[in-house]
């Protein structure tokens, strides 16, 4: 058996190369104040003028090579001139329900308001579920999939999974047609009900008494109070084809189910079997989420939950968006973002820390997204990230020369695995813990950090954006980024 271990990393946040370390579009734009104060000095020759361009072009400009975790001090400004205004507008506040302005019902709030559910049948006879985000015009699917665990399993087997998710990867950005890939990972209070329910099915009326008496003996036995790992992987489609077909949802489902069958046979490659997840299950799980006392009736109920509730009820009846959490249906949730990729390279653990469940986390959900670029998207990026390392080496001096040294490894590296067949892909870290209002959180907030610095990740609270990224790490087609209401000409 081999010993050597295989690595994973060479990741590198994309940057143009600008004067003294700074971006291409904030040189040029300091470039340009220069100019014209010098220009203004010619004709005017007056120093009270040039003293009042000076300051006016300090209060625009260093906000913008100022960074704050990532961010320009333009970004801060703008996410908290934007939060203030919406909570003047009453815009942070929800409440749905009987008695609400649309009485009887309970639709998610927020970036999830346009959406709508619906159900159709592959060729194959599979049924899954389509998430419709109409402001984009997104189209998500959503698979269950069993992780197999590396108990027992050769190294080499392993290496072979994470090759095949690699080709999953890449495959899915080849058409250009899938936004964005979600991973989620999550861990919930186990309640046994889905396991008496399978176990109800399986045992036959025929069966022998005592055959019958230690399967159902076996499903009743709770082992003590504890939590169990659902995963799920979204694909996020944008709208396929042109003309009538592009607005017709229908023809959007037969599209997505003529490739879901492939999808699944790539993710099976990879070690993930793989289930579309149908319409009762989709509303069962994005209702549990948000009203956590609902999810005992919710197993409970299975399939029958098709008949009572449906997506204009899987909302919470109540929402608070507050600046530092997020408050719904009696409980509160809180979400980081990943802020830094891993530093160097990583084994295929590198996040087994972070996703392991916990007696004093006992819901948690992580969810990786992938952003997917399309085959040409990709060949023009990996040269301009390789020439912008270029030029930023000639550039910088010292330290900062040793880590663009570094960059233009990695992004040459990049250039050989991409013209190889590996696609190109953003990606991000959302991770969400929710828990009674009454919880411990600033010990669930001590232990996320612990748990984050473990798999070496960087993660910074989501201030300003709790209830939307919350809905985006459900993993039900929110892309966040497609929503960006900060323009990027004054982002990092």
């Amino acid at each position: 058996m081999s010993t050597n271990t295989r690595m994973y990393g060479r990741w590198e946040k994309p940057r143009s190369a600008g004067f003294f370390g700074l971006t291409w579009g904030a040189s040029m734009l300091g470039l340009g104040l220069v100019v014209a104060m010098m220009v203004t000095f010619m004709l005017s020759r007056s120093v009270s003028v040039i003293a009042v361009m000076l300051l006016t072009s300090a209060v625009v400009f260093v906000p913008l090579v100022v960074t704050v975790h990532g961010r320009t001090g333009w970004e801060v400004a703008t996410v908290r001139a934007q939060y203030a205004m919406a909570r003047q507008r009453g815009e942070l506040s929800y409440r749905a329900g009987r008695f609400s302005r649309i009485p009887g019902t309970a639709r998610l709030p927020g970036l999830l308001a346009d959406s709508s559910l619906s159900e159709y049948e592959t060729a194959g006879g599979r049924r899954f579920a389509m998430i419709h985000i109409r402001r984009p015009d997104h189209y998500s699917v959503i698979v269950r999939v069993v992780p197999r665990g590396k108990e027992l399993v050769d190294q080499a087997q392993i290496d072979s999974w994470v090759e095949g998710y690699g080709q999953f990867l890449a495959a899915q950005s080849r058409g250009g047609e899938v936004v964005a890939v979600t991973a989620v990972l999550e861990s919930v209070v186990e309640t046994r009900l889905k396991q008496r329910r399978e176990v109800a099915r399986l045992v036959r009326p025929v069966a022998p008494d005592f055959a019958a008496a230690v399967m159902r003996e076996a499903a009743a036995d709770s082992g003590g109070t504890g939590a169990r790992i659902e995963a799920r992987i979204t694909l996020t489609y944008r709208a396929i084809g042109k003309g009538r077909i592009r607005r017709d949802p229908e023809e959007q489902a037969r599209e997505i189910g003529q490739r879901l069958q492939g999808v699944l046979s790539q993710l099976a490659r990879a070690g993930l079997p793989a289930t579309p997840l149908q319409g009762w299950e989709v509303i069962g799980l994005v209702r549990a989420r948000y009203d956590l006392a609902a999810q005992r009736d919710i197993e409970a109920a299975g399939p029958a939950l098709a008949d009572t509730q449906s997506w204009d009820k899987a909302g919470p009846l109540a929402h608070e968006d507050r600046w530092d959490h997020y408050l719904h249906d009696g409980a509160r949730s809180i979400t980081w973002e990943m802020d830094g990729a891993p530093r160097g390279a990583v084994t295929e653990t590198g996040l087994e820390e972070l996703l392991r469940p916990r007696a004093d986390v006992p819901r948690k959900r992580v969810a990786i997204v992938y952003r997917l670029h399309s085959a040409a998207e990709a060949t023009k990026l990996v040269d301009s990230d390789f020439r912008d390392a270029l030029a930023a080496e000639q550039t910088e001096r010292g330290i900062a020369s040793a880590s663009a040294s570094l960059r233009v490894g990695n992004t040459n590296a990049a250039r050989q695995e991409h013209a190889q067949g590996a696609g190109l892909t953003r990606f991000g870290v959302l991770i969400t813990v929710t828990d009674t209002v009454d919880a411990d959180m600033p010990g669930i907030e001590a232990s996320v950090q612990g748990m984050s610095a473990a798999a070496r990740l960087d993660v910074r609270r989501c201030y300003g954006s709790q209830a939307a990224s919350f809905a985006a790490s459900l993993g039900i087609g929110l892309i966040l980024p497609e929503h960006a209401s900060v323009t990027k000409r004054v982002s990092a």
